[in-house]
């Protein structure tokens, strides 16, 4: 409340427990909604400067706008965690390809604005080939070398987290339209 009464609000209060209940309940509840709305998402997780994120979501905006797509986001301000939620339908073509380069692309807004590829949800097959815009390849290195060190490349799911020597624009895309192909396959 001491740092809210520096700004001089013009309204300030301290939620009662059931208000706050109700406010976690939306926020549980949002990705549900969303999903309602449109049943096909890319569901992004990173992590910016809670300063950094109103100019942020401006850019994510005006990069979904560019794209011709709806992303809605759900996130956390008071960590910077954000969940960009881009909207498509995978049935138009191209779609998917689409929605993959402009979720590198926010991405990369993210990474540029002193953030990370994740906030909470880390690093999985589907965002590898990002870390190359967060980390260089000593530290791809030495982190592929500590894993191999502790169990072997083929036990902590091989093929994942650790990028394969592709870009985003490139290896990223082609694999997950493999992975799509697939019938009865989501990644």
């Amino acid at each position: 409340m001491q740092i809210g009464a520096e700004r001089r609000p013009i309204h300030a209060r301290v939620a009662s427990p059931e208000e706050r209940a109700r406010l976690w309940q939306g926020r549980k509840k949002a990705f549900g909604a969303l999903g309602r709305l449109n049943p096909d998402l890319l569901v992004q997780d990173a992590v910016v400067p809670r300063t950094a994120l109103p100019q942020v979501l401006e850019r994510i905006g005006a990069i979904a706008a560019e794209y011709g797509v709806t992303v809605s986001n759900v996130f956390h301000a008071g960590d910077g965690n954000l969940h960009p939620n881009i909207m498509f339908d995978p049935q138009e073509p191209g779609a998917t390809e689409r929605v993959l380069e402009l979720g590198g692309e926010i991405m990369k807004v993210c990474v540029d604005a002193g953030g990370s590829i994740t906030g909470e949800h880390g690093i999985g097959y589907e965002k590898r080939s990002y870390m190359e815009g967060v980390f260089g390849p000593a530290d791809l290195d030495a982190m592929d070398r500590v894993r191999v060190a502790v169990g072997g490349a083929d036990r902590f799911n091989p093929c994942k987290v650790l990028p394969t020597g592709h870009g985003c624009a490139t290896g990223h895309a082609a694999d997950m339209q493999r992975a799509i192909a697939t019938p009865g396959v989501y990644v």
